[in-house]
């Protein structure tokens, strides 16, 4: 935009950047002429799409120089959704005058509200409001000129005022015409995106030219193409199932009378591969003549295939169902209802719809009851379950019923009532039976006591039986031992006698000398030195008879020899006591070394005359035993031993600890035994013996006490090669 000329000549003391002449008439048409040429230029600028606030900055610096003034601003009174209009600064000098105007709520006096909001206050403010058509649209400023306001200023500057309002007014326009046009474009949209991705099919159908417009997704539904079929109204009748032809002119003979708000029919329309799909139809008249006559129809439809084979689905399922199913409405009264057998209903099911329940043969209480779980469904949404009773003759008396509701709608419920009678009658029998077992619960119950009671006596009396055998067996290999034993005994008895007979003999040598003694040691009577010396003589003469000094040494050894007489026969009757006490209460903890050593002490005289024992004893932990049951084992197992060597042999006993675990070997070197043999081995009463020389339990008490201490006895034989036992007894942990 052009600036004002500027001349070497004075300017006009009125009219400031105006050449002074000698007329002021001559000034003002120049300035006039420049005010117009730039705001000819602002609008041509505007027209040819400028930018708006640039535009009115330059032609805010032209009016400031054409008029003088300092300060100035051009400003649009803005309408808002909220109906508060605002105050918008498009141009201002100073620039700091747009920030204090920033969204300024544009008062009722334009002018003095502005120069109150400007900062800092101008010395002199010139307003002057840009309205057109009796609308006010902004306001034009001028602050600080120097010569003042007048008249003249404002004839002046009523172009600009003019031009600035219909500039603006024109900017408001164009853009309320482009939001228009924009959001016409975005419905034109939406619209387009709606009817490409809606499911529904649309028609479009013209009464006076019959043509018939098909949406693309309608005949894509019926397996068509676009443009496949003719765009006609009888087109459309071939494809409607005949049946059905019927039915769509009466829904269409009721809309067009009025009857209903819209045309809405379920038909059957034809697929292009000859199947029929269904269909929803919905339409309405949009254009009408002045007679009232129908001129165009604008409706969809709608596949509804998979909605009807639901309802099929639904309607077989409600058929299948034993139940009478009813819809109420919250007063009592019958909307609907399915039943599969009317012999279940109180009433004619003709009678049902649009009767109160109040109404129907039912007792009180059945109707309080019902009416009362139906208001409970209905207010809180809940299933309500509750049981009556009705005498039903024409189903053999008595009916038990379960109903159950729920809410269906605002104000109505749905209940199932179910016969539940053959349930009631199988609790009973269920009851009934569940009685009887109970009786002959605790009847067994009763049983088992007694069995148990009987059957604890019976272990008690096996066990005392058993513990009976196990003395018995043990008692019988005590007297097979008692001659051995017997001869054990003798031998230290003989010498033990023989000694005595011969210390009787030395004492009756040692009494005369000893009284002599006697006599001398007391003095009682005074001796003189011959008697005395006679004494000594007669001492020495019975030493020399007796042979006291013979005596004297032999007595020690002889009373050596006695002593371990009697030791051994206190050895041999201790081990007989151990052997033949009986055990009772818990296990001990027995060392089995210990009872390997007095056990071969108790059978020793079985053993030294046919093989040599050779002893290879290990340090070992202790056992849980019952210590003579464990001595019987080993008793039994040598006594075998010994009886398996025919001529001489030898014996090996050997101990050691194994994991957790004490291991005895007791190996023989005999006459060994056969694998018939070793699986009958442990079997009671079996033996190898002659007849009257064995009772056949001694393996077999010493395979259950082995077994019951929760040890085990294994066996390794060949015949002609000897035999081992293997006894394995778990030894006490530390703990």
């Amino acid at each position: 935009m052009p600036s004002v000329p500027k001349g070497s000549d004075p300017v006009s003391r009125d009219w400031p950047g105006v050449p002074e002449t000698s007329g002021a008439s001559g000034d003002e048409p120049w300035a006039t002429t420049q005010l117009l040429r730039a705001l000819n230029t602002a609008q041509s600028e505007l027209l040819l799409g400028g930018d708006v606030p640039a535009l009115f900055e330059r032609l805010l610096a032209v009016v400031l120089e054409l008029t003088g003034s300092e300060s100035g601003l051009i400003a649009e009174v803005r309408p808002s959704a909220e109906g508060v209009p605002s105050l918008q600064v498009l141009a201002s000098t100073p620039r700091e005058w747009a920030e204090a105007l920033r969204e300024l709520p544009a008062p009722g006096d334009l002018q003095t509200g502005v120069r109150a909001a400007l900062t800092p206050s101008p010395r002199t403010f010139l307003g002057l409001p840009l309205e057109v058509g009796g609308e006010q649209v902004g306001l034009v400023g001028l602050a600080n000129r120097s010569s003042g306001d007048d008249a003249r200023l404002v004839d002046f500057l009523q172009p600009l005022v003019t031009t600035c309002g219909a500039m603006l007014l024109g900017q408001r326009r164009r853009h309320a015409q482009e939001e228009q046009l924009h959001a016409h474009a975005q419905r034109a949209e939406r619209l387009s995106l709606a009817l490409d991705n809606v499911e529904n099919g649309l028609w479009d159908w013209d009464f006076t030219t019959r043509k018939l417009f098909m949406s693309p997704h309608w005949l894509g539904l019926l397996g068509y193409a676009e443009e496949e079929l003719p765009a006609n109204f009888d087109m459309w009748k071939q494809l409607c199932h005949p049946d059905d032809l019927a039915e769509l002119s009466q829904r269409f003979r009721e809309y067009l009378e009025g009857k209903t708000p819209l045309y809405e029919v379920e038909y059957r329309a034809r697929r292009k591969d000859g199947t029929w799909t269904w269909t929803l139809g919905r339409a309405k008249v949009v254009a009408r003549d002045p007679q009232g006559r129908p001129l165009r129809m604008v409706g969809t439809n709608v596949d509804i295939n998979a909605r009807k084979r639901g309802e099929e689905r639904l309607r077989a399922l409600v058929r299948a169902l034993p139940d009478l199913i009813f819809r109420n409405s919250a007063d009592g009264t019958y909307l609907d209802f399915a039943i599969n057998n009317t012999q279940q209903t109180a009433a004619p099911p003709d009678s049902i719809i649009g009767r109160n329940i109040r109404q129907m043969p039912l007792p009180q209480s059945v109707i309080d009851k019902f009416l009362l779980h139906l208001g409970r469904a209905i207010q809180h949404g809940t299933l309500e379950v509750f049981e009556y009773t009705l005498d039903m003759p024409q189903l053999g008396g008595l009916q038990h019923y379960e109903a159950r509701i729920y809410r269906s709608g605002p104000d109505e419920g749905v209940s199932l009532i179910r016969n539940i009678t053959a349930l009631k009658q199988t609790e009973e029998r269920l009851r009934q039976q569940e009685e009887e077992l109970r009786r002959h619960r605790d009847s067994l119950e009763e049983l088992v006591r007694t069995r148990s009671e009987k059957l604890r006596q019976a272990t008690l009396e096996l066990e005392d039986q058993q513990a009976q055998l196990i003395q018995a067996e043990k008692m019988a290999s005590l007297g097979q031992m008692a001659a051995g034993v017997a001869h054990e005994i003798n031998n230290p008895v003989s010498y033990v006698m023989s000694n005595l007979g011969t210390l009787d003999e030395y004492v009756s040598v040692l009494a005369p000398l000893l009284e002599l003694q006697r006599e001398l040691m007391e003095g009682q009577v005074p001796m003189t030195d011959e008697a005395r010396e006679e004494l000594f003589e007669r001492m020495r003469e019975q030493w020399k008879q007796g042979d006291v000094d013979y005596i004297l040494g032999d007595m020690p050894e002889m009373i050596q020899e006695s002593q371990a007489g009697t030791r051994r026969i206190l050895e041999i009757a201790h081990s007989l006591k151990a052997f033949a006490r009986e055990d009772s209460g818990a296990p001990q903890l027995v060392d089995v070394n210990a009872e390997l050593s007095s056990t071969l002490k108790m059978v020793w005289n079985e053993l030294k005359y046919k093989c040599e024992v050779k002893r290879d004893f290990g340090a070992l932990p202790p056992i849980s035993f019952h210590p003579t049951q464990l001595s019987q084992v080993f008793t039994n197992l040598l006594v075998n031993a010994a009886h398996a060597i025919e001529t001489r042999g030898e014996i090996r006993i050997r101990s050691r600890h194994e994991g957790n675990d004490v291991v005895v070997e007791i190996a023989d070197t005999g006459k060994g035994m056969t694998p018939e043999t070793l699986s009958k081995l442990f079997t009671p009463f079996f033996t190898t013996k002659p007849r009257g020389q064995g009772t056949g339990l001694g393996l077999s008490v010493s395979y259950g006490i082995i077994t019951r201490h929760k040890g085990r006895i294994e066996v390794q034989s060949e015949p002609g090669k000897g035999s081992t036992f293997i006894l394995r007894l778990p030894a006490v942990t530390k703990n």
